[in-house]
């Protein structure tokens, strides 16, 4: 996936704006992503082998919003699908891999986005 399929530049725009042009919320936010995001990865497999419906649709709404409210689209997407319509989204087998993958890619890209604007 491209940078413009993990992320949304509008949202990333938002952010530096609110701050005046800086980059120190946008950093701030992407700590606690790196930090909360993997425990919410976490509680949604945990609902998934547990086949705890109900769960994982609060699980991958949390993971929604903080994916959404930072601009990571892809991740955004895939936990509101995950919230919508359960395990019938990804196959168990999948989910994983495709949460961990989506993670990964969307954290990478986000430094990547960090990186520059600190480049100037």
């Amino acid at each position: 996936m491209t940078a413009s399929d993990l992320l949304d530049a509008a949202t990333l725009h938002n952010l530096v704006e609110l701050d005046d042009g800086g980059y120190g919320l946008l950093a701030e936010m992407v700590d606690i992503f790196r930090d909360d995001t993997p425990h919410r990865i976490q509680d949604i497999l945990a609902a998934a082998a547990a086949g705890d419906i109900e769960a994982l649709s609060r699980a991958a709404h949390a993971l929604k919003g903080g994916a959404g409210a930072l601009g990571a689209r892809a991740l955004r997407f895939l936990a509101a699908d995950l919230e919508a319509l359960g395990l019938s989204a990804v196959p168990a087998a999948e989910l994983p891999e495709r949460l961990e993958a989506c993670y990964r890619d969307s954290l990478a890209a986000l430094e990547a986005y960090l990186a520059e604007l600190k480049r100037g």
